[in-house]
């Protein structure tokens, strides 16, 4: 009862500082208007500027019930259960990919490795990859650190885990979502809370996930973070002591919940956590295991399952089983490895149908770094030429020149080489300056054509030079918003919207619009111009209602699309260039239509298109505008329509897809196409 009690105060206090703010926003409000309208008695424009004004204080109350509406409207455990279905929608498709043709799977095994200190409770000696799921639920508290070597399996282990406590028939709907997310582009200088707040939105705001719905989340511990990568975090030539894995494992130290420490699984390259153990650097209260080498017979059963003819590779498995330790074995004891062996060997030509390699030419290579040249040297030939749809559409010398571009552009990121290619931030690759430049004259080229269609077909008077103010102003911030150093998020239009009709969010535009439509009228009656009443008020009115209603519907349908199919981060691009394109058809439209009243219908759309063409795209389609500047300046290098590019390369097996971002299939790929740029 108390409780209550507390909250309708609560509730009655938010009220009526709405209120009070509201009331001090329409005296200011109202005041600015009648000052500007004995400023500007004859200026048509300045009836607009008039009529426009007292409508801030809507738009003020119209926030205020969108954010609390977004911080109070959302229910922790549907969000849950909507998170739970996406991560399991995805990281299904991601482990159908990595795992590669055929139904065989390695069944890893990993062995328990006990810390001088700080140990959980419960682990195993050892497991195996079928029965994860089973040995994370014995670890107490639930932190779990997976090693292994570079390829060894560590990022299939974290998506069996991941699937495995989604799926596990014992799942109760207080337990936690696991998210798998990579670590590499961890700023560590934000606390942990809020960059897993940031990351769940960024990832799944298609699916419905609101920032507020993630720091939700987030808070209430309804999220078993699975980090993966904690190697990927620095270079390697970086001091232990400055590298920010050490931040990290300090954060997830800290990070606890009412029972003590927290709920994390961790991966990491064995040798990377070695150095930050020897340190006593490491993530306590957790249970460490390494994921041990594949074993001939492992090998064995793995290539005679993906082979259609398995006696080609009787020599390979020989040679494994003569010595388990000699330079064959060492290289191809991963299963990744084993996947570029297959992928490569099992290649056959198209008019022939004989193979194209003899996986007896492994045996003769002197070291597992000729192995792995030989290896990825050929790999992405032979995905190319096994794409499963188009084959054909990029060649295998373009692929390998184009990605290697982006790899490199990977490299040079600082602190540390990153790996997401996300498409509206590719856009440094093309040179910072000379992109930002080319963003600003990009604007002005298409002011200075529309603008000149528009004085050619409407004409100017020298004695209303008002009339060019707003346009003036509006080339003018479309330059200054073209040449900033950052871009904002891409917006992404919910129209689903329409079809919702009790929505809460609808009947508060619906109002505020009704809202803005009185108050706009009753200020334009009681305002009087000098010359043109009549008209001028009427002009002030469409504009203010026009403009105002596009902006609203612009931002009432901008955002998280709940029912978006996910796994295509081409979305987000296309989605911003359509709000940009939606706010300046618009306004330009609205703006047309009084103009057309005196200058002719088509004379009143060209200037009207061309105030709203540049003012949508670049004040609402930052990040799509700014991309196809980046395109224009870096054709030579990648192809016109990057985004299919990269996801023709994804259903090769080249890249993989982490929620907005692509990145290469494997680390070892990406950075040898960073090292070998030519084919």
């Amino acid at each position: 009862m108390p409780t209550a009690v507390m909250m309708r105060g609560m509730g009655r206090a938010r009220t009526g500082r709405a209120a009070l703010i509201y009331l001090v926003l329409q005296v200011v409000a109202v005041a600015l208007a009648l000052w500007m309208s004995k400023q500007f008695q004859v200026a048509r424009l300045s009836a607009t500027a008039v009529t426009l004004t007292p409508t801030l204080p809507g738009a003020y109350l119209a926030w205020l019930a969108y954010r609390d509406d977004r911080r109070e409207g959302a229910d922790p455990n549907a969000k849950a259960e909507v998170l739970a279905a996406a991560v399991r929608a995805e990281e299904t498709r991601q482990r159908a990919q990595l795992t590669g043709d055929g139904a065989h799977r390695i069944d890893l095994a990993f062995r328990y490795h006990r810390e001088p200190a700080n140990n959980a409770t419960g682990a195993a000696a050892g497991g195996r990859l079928s029965t994860v799921t089973d040995y994370y639920r014995g670890v107490r508290p639930a932190r779990l650190v997976v090693t292994g070597a570079p390829g060894a399996g560590k990022t299939v282990l974290a998506l069996d885990l991941v699937l495995g406590l989604l799926t596990d028939p014992a799942r109760t709907d207080a337990d936690p979502v696991p998210v798998r997310i990579s670590l590499a582009d961890w700023n560590t200088e934000l606390p942990l809370a809020t960059w897993l707040t940031d990351q769940v939105h960024r990832r799944f705001r298609d699916r419905g996930i609101s920032a507020a719905d993630a720091a939700t989340l987030v808070e209430r511990h309804r999220i078993l973070p699975v980090l993966d990568g904690l190697d990927e975090m620095d270079a390697d030539t970086t001091a232990v002591p400055r590298r920010r894995a050490v931040a990290a494992l300090r954060h997830l130290n800290a990070y606890q919940d009412a029972g003590g420490s927290a709920p994390v699984v961790l991966t990491c390259r064995t040798a990377q956590y070695r150095q930050l153990a020897a340190l006593d650097v490491r993530m306590r209260e957790a249970a460490r295991i390494e994921i041990d080498p594949i074993t001939p017979a492992q090998a064995d059963a793995y290539l005679t399952s993906r082979s259609t003819d398995p006696t080609r590779w009787q020599p390979v498995v020989a040679a494994l089983y003569a010595a388990p330790t000699g330079t064959l074995a060492r290289s191809l004891d991963t299963p990744w490895r084993l996947n570029l062996a297959t992928t490569v060997h099992e290649e056959r030509d198209p008019d022939t149908l004989l193979p194209v390699h003899d996986p007896a030419d492994l045996c003769a290579l002197a070291s597992p770094g000729v192995v792995r040249d030989h290896l990825l040297g050929h790999y992405l030939p032979a995905a190319v030429r096994r794409h499963p749809t188009r084959p054909g559409r990029h060649s295998p010398e373009q692929t390998h020149r184009r990605l290697a571009e982006l790899a490199g552009h990977l490299a040079r990121t600082t602190p540390t080489p990153g790996t997401d290619l996300v498409l509206h931030e590719l856009w440094p690759m093309a040179g910072r300056l000379r992109v930002r430049v080319a963003d600003a004259l990009a604007a002005l080229l298409t002011i200075a054509i529309l603008g000149t269609l528009a004085l050619a077909l409407v004409g100017f008077s020298a004695s209303e030079p008002s009339d060019a103010a707003i346009p003036a102003l509006g080339a003018l911030a479309a330059v200054v918003l073209a040449a900033r150093a950052t871009i904002p998020e891409p917006k992404i239009m919910r129209l689903h919207r329409l079809y919702v009709s009790g929505s809460y969010r609808v009947r508060v535009i619906a109002g505020v619009l009704t809202g803005v439509f009185v108050i706009v009228l009753a200020v334009a009656v009681a305002i009087r111009f000098a010359g043109g009443f009549v008209g001028t008020i009427a002009e002030g009115v469409v504009i203010a209602l026009g403009v105002g209603g596009t902006a609203g519907l612009v931002v009432a349908f901008a955002g998280p699309l709940t029912d978006a199919p996910p796994n295509d981060p081409r979305r987000p691009v296309r989605d911003d260039l359509v709000v940009g394109l939606a706010f300046g058809v618009g306004v330009g439209f609205t703006y047309g239509l009084v103009f057309g009243i005196t200058a002719g219908f088509v004379g009143g759309l060209t200037t009207g298109l061309a105030i709203g063409l540049p003012v949508g795209p670049y004040l609402f389609a930052g990040a799509g505008r700014r991309y196809l500047v980046f395109l224009c300046c870096a054709r030579r290098r990648l192809p016109w329509r990057l985004g299919a590019f990269l996801h023709w390369s994804y259903d090769a097996g080249l890249l993989r897809i982490s929620g907005t971002a692509y990145q290469f299939r494997h680390r070892e790929l990406q950075e040898w196409l960073a090292t070998h740029p030519d084919p």
